[in-house]
């Protein structure tokens, strides 16, 4: 799995390299505002039902990176919910932004100190960092379709320390 994820990342970074050569356009204030407001939602700090619905169109769909899953915006804040009682210290950041006509590809980060088990792995007071890559679709002001990668295996390695 983890040869899986790092192949993954490779070909999504690859792709990014490629975009980054053709987008020459700088993310404008209110995009920045947007993907800001977007991103506090992942974390504690955010409310991500009111938030989706100021940031995303109604028929958004958050899908992996293949496509095969996707969530709704009404989904995902249901999952983040929990996530954000079993992480409670949990944050997500932007660490770079790259845009090409109405496309957006965001390299985040999110953090935090799981409270009990994550992904079978028993609370140790350990924290984690991951890399996250989204590629965003806007339409009329807001994401109206979001690919979404997380390097969950780096999470867990450095959850139990191997």
């Amino acid at each position: 799995m983890k040869k899986y994820l790092q192949a993954s990342l490779f070909v999504l970074l690859l792709g990014m390299l490629t975009v980054s050569a053709q987008a020459d356009e700088k993310p404008s204030d209110s995009l920045n505002e947007l993907l800001q407001k977007h991103y506090a939602a992942y974390g504690v700090e955010g409310d991500p039902a009111a938030t989706f619905a100021q940031t995303t169109a109604a028929d958004w769909q958050n899908c992996s990176s293949n496509g095969d899953s996707c969530q709704t915006r009404d989904q995902l804040a249901e999952a983040l919910g929990g996530l954000h009682k079993l992480i409670p210290d949990l944050k997500w950041e932007i660490l770079d932004t790259l845009v090409s006509g109405d496309k957006v590809i965001i390299r985040g980060q999110g953090s935090g100190t799981p409270a009990g088990e994550f992904m079978g792995i028993p609370a140790t007071g350990k924290s984690f960092k991951v890399m996250s890559i989204d590629i965003h679709t806007l339409s009329d002001g807001k994401i109206s379709h979001t690919y979404h990668l997380e390097d969950w295996a780096a999470a867990m390695q450095q959850l139990s320390g191997h």
